[in-house]
């Protein structure tokens, strides 16, 4: 039996990842009012849901003018008021208020009962010079400590094998913390794989890492599932459902679904080449209409002796792994209840991104369920029906940038692309060029996007988001 994916398809010699677990992620979702609480914090926001949860259980607030300001740094005694919030959310001993020395600590201060507490549970400490910096904004490594161990009851500190992330080394007094976090899914690498753990930590970074605290210990879950608040695609025409990361492209080829981290920091432009920070997953379906079974169908593939095939249930459903060690490749076959075959090939890169990345593609075939109906909430990846102007500008404008994705190094299709983007400016050019002449750079508002192309091979070199020559 011979599989037919058409062009867009990897060659399986390039799909190099082992990334599936036999986790099936179900979760018991905290509800909250899905609107906007701040103005300045909307859906699209990658702290919407854990600033909108924190502002519902009264740990948070905003400002008079009705923003959150999630871009803004926290200060120490911030900090701490909302620590002993979540714990009295969590139903932890809020502990005694222990006698202070610290001269920038007055008791007629708003904040000096948590100072107490805190320094009575052994949350926090002063600095050597005997003040405690109450206003001082407080860095990404201070702000682990106090989480880690004023929520997590018996907290623990354990010895750290190996640097957790890029920037953060075994000796430093901090690094337990973050190696905690990172494995427990409270926080994430930057996309260089650093974690920069004393820069001043945001508003919005310190609710997301609270939430996910609290979401864990209240769910009596191992860590904090990743793609609880992604969002679904719903391809319920071709009898499938997966979430998609926030941070991912999302891509309609005829029947083939893309899930693209692009690699923006190294330059990439296309899914069809593995750059060290990035990573796909590709979806197609095989109609499967001799009716096999999935230990049937899988059979009929041929990966040769090397390979290990494993079939077990995943999520409900009939699932298939083919791992051959020697190349890393790992090939996914899901079994819906009407028969078809959902298969997914996953890549990622090798850069220091590369555990993250595996990890967010497991999640996304975690998530993968049957489905044959449209649900509230979820879009259809393949046919998104909408009901206003400004919804349907917005998938036409989603459209012609996939069209232009899809024809970035293709030779000579530069002009026929380009005809379609109606608002092009040409913000430069560079007359020396490189290979056969100038080089031009358009920039589309609409789109907010600049297209590079060699003007004489009229052909789309690169593209970036946003009004930019820095290619």
């Amino acid at each position: 039996m011979t599989l037919n994916f058409n062009k867009y398809y990897f060659s399986r010699k390039l799909l190099l990842i082992s990334l599936i677990s036999s986790l099936v992620f179900n979760w018991t979702t905290l509800s909250f009012a899905q609107n906007n609480i701040f103005t300045d914090v909307t859906k699209d926001n990658k702290y919407y849901f854990a600033i909108n949860f924190l502002k519902e259980k009264n740990i948070i607030k905003g400002y008079d003018d009705g923003t959150f300001k999630p871009d803004q740094t926290i200060n120490r005694a911030e900090a701490l008021k909302i620590v002993f919030l979540s714990r009295d959310m969590l139903g932890l001993p809020g502990g005694n208020e222990a006698k202070i020395s610290f001269p920038d600590v007055k008791n007629s201060d708003w904040f000096a009962s948590f100072v107490k507490k805190a320094v009575d549970l052994k949350i926090v400490e002063g600095y050597q010079d005997g003040t405690f910096k109450p206003a001082n904004q407080i860095t990404a490594g201070e702000s682990l400590k106090i989480m880690m161990t004023g929520l997590i009851k018996n907290y623990q500190i354990r010895d750290v094998k190996e640097n957790p992330f890029t920037d953060v080394v075994i000796d430093q007094w901090y690094t337990p913390y973050l190696a905690d976090a990172k494995n427990l899914q409270y926080i994430e690498a930057n996309v260089d794989g650093s974690y920069a753990p004393n820069r001043s930590m945001s508003r919005g970074d310190f609710a997301e890492a609270i939430y996910r605290i609290l979401y864990t210990q209240l769910n009596n879950l191992d860590n904090f599932p990743l793609n609880l608040n992604w969002p679904y695609c719903n391809n319920y025409e071709l009898g499938y459902k997966v979430k998609t990361p926030l941070n991912w492209d999302v891509l309609a080829v005829d029947n083939q679904m893309i899930i693209w981290r692009k690699d923006n920091d190294n330059g990439q432009v296309s899914f069809a080449r593995v750059y060290p920070n990035s990573a796909v997953a590709i979806i197609a379906v095989d109609m499967n209409r001799s009716k096999l079974s999935l230990n049937q169908f899988m059979k009929k593939i041929e990966y040769g002796d090397k390979s290990n095939t494993e079939v077990i249930t995943l999520n409900g459903l009939p699932y298939a792994s083919v791992y051959i060690e020697e190349s890393g490749l790992q090939d996914s076959y899901f079994q819906m209840p009407d028969g078809r075959i959902v298969i997914i090939y996953s890549q990622i890169g090798d850069g220091n991104m590369k555990d993250q990345l595996k990890n967010e593609l497991k999640y996304i075939l975690g998530s993968i369920r049957s489905s044959n109906k449209p649900q509230e909430g979820e879009k259809n990846c393949f046919n998104i029906q909408t009901n206003s102007e400004e919804e349907n500008n917005v998938n036409t404008l989603n459209q012609l940038k996939n069209d232009i994705l899809k024809q970035v190094l293709a030779e000579g299709k530069a002009d026929s692309v380009l005809s379609k983007v109606n608002d092009k400016i040409i913000i430069e050019t560079d007359s020396i060029g490189i290979g056969t002449g100038p080089i031009d750079y358009y920039f589309s508002e609409s789109l907010n996007f600049t297209i590079k192309v060699d003007r004489n091979a009229k052909t789309i070199l690169a593209t970036k988001t946003g009004k930019t020559t820095a290619f």
